[in-house]
């Protein structure tokens, strides 16, 4: 009796602990609630490269900068309708030339090393089409240092608007963009490739290759008769470049540290086409016309 007695208990306690529908917990009693997502959606970094190459043009060594950027949805409608989603994209950049090593009239004086930093404000509307995004934008230069200035290099500020279109071809993704920058007088064409390697889940090897295009391209150096006697462009004439620039390609190595940080360290070389190598310049620089394999690390971290 007391055995029958025992095994009826027991079968009431496994019925009690049994959920009312099979297969789904009890639920708790003081249900956990799910955190907030925290995310700005904005992302820092600060980076080195052991030379600044901007559209081919190598204007010196050791680049130091800072940036922040970030993207707002407007409209969202790839999930509904397939109407894709059309963002406002943003960023803010910074860098100088430390130590004011740059390629123009070091090689002429080296007492007289130029200085040179660049404030890069930049917003676009960005649509994505499902097959390939496009994108409407803005970005303002302003040039400081002392290559900028009469008798050296006398740089005017820039102020672009520029269009451009990504895609995919299979795992390559291909970019290209026209950038005309109306203060200046010059326009400037890329198209660009890369292609994502996973190594582990944390690292990974991107090799990706640029060519560049310019019509009237300046850089942004003065060259009216004025301005430029004496410096950096005092050989030039009005609307030099209108031929391929320049050739870049390397690897990166994204490494991600966390779920926040990722490290980019990367090595390329940028290989100047007949657009940059029939460029005179005043003095004797040192390579801002000339093959250079140069590399850099940055650090993202997003908020």
């Amino acid at each position: 009796m007391k055995l029958n007695a025992l095994l009826k208990t027991l079968g009431f306690l496994a019925l009690a602990a049994t959920p009312v529908v099979a297969g789904t917990a009890p639920a708790p009693k003081n249900p956990i609630a799910p955190c907030p997502n925290d995310d700005l959606g904005i992302n820092a970094s600060l980076g080195y490269d052991t030379n600044y190459v901007w559209r081919g043009f190598n204007f010196g060594q050791h680049w130091l900068s800072a940036g922040l950027d970030g993207s707002l949805l407007l409209l969202g409608g790839a999930g509904e309708d397939g109407a894709g989603t059309t963002s406002l994209n943003w960023d803010v950049k910074y860098g100088f030339l430390a130590g004011d090593q740059d390629h123009f009239v070091r090689g002429a004086n080296p007492n007289a090393d130029a200085s040179f930093q660049r404030l890069e404000l930049g917003a676009a509307f960005v649509h994505d089409f499902g097959a390939f995004s496009g994108s409407l934008g803005y970005r303002y230069y302003r040039n400081m240092g002392r290559l900028t200035q009469n008798n050296v290099g006398r740089m005017n500020d820039g102020q672009e608007v520029n269009l451009g279109i990504t895609t995919a071809l299979g795992p390559i993704d291909i970019s290209s963009s026209a950038n005309w920058d109306w203060v200046n007088g010059s326009l400037y064409f890329d198209l660009g490739a890369s292609t994502t390697i996973a190594v582990t889940d944390a690292i990974s090897v991107v090799p990706f290759a640029t060519v560049g295009y310019g019509h009237n391209m300046n850089w942004q150096f003065a060259q009216d008769g004025a301005n430029r006697a004496g410096g950096v462009t005092a050989g030039w004439n009005n609307h030099d470049v209108s031929n391929f620039t320049a050739v870049t390609a390397g690897l990166r190595f994204p490494i991600k540290l966390n779920s926040r940080a990722t490290l980019i360290p990367y090595i390329a070389i940028n290989a100047p086409m007949s657009g940059i190598q029939n460029l005179p310049v005043n003095g004797a620089p040192d390579n801002y016309a000339t093959s250079v394999v140069y590399g850099g690390v940055s650090l993202n971290v997003r908020f």
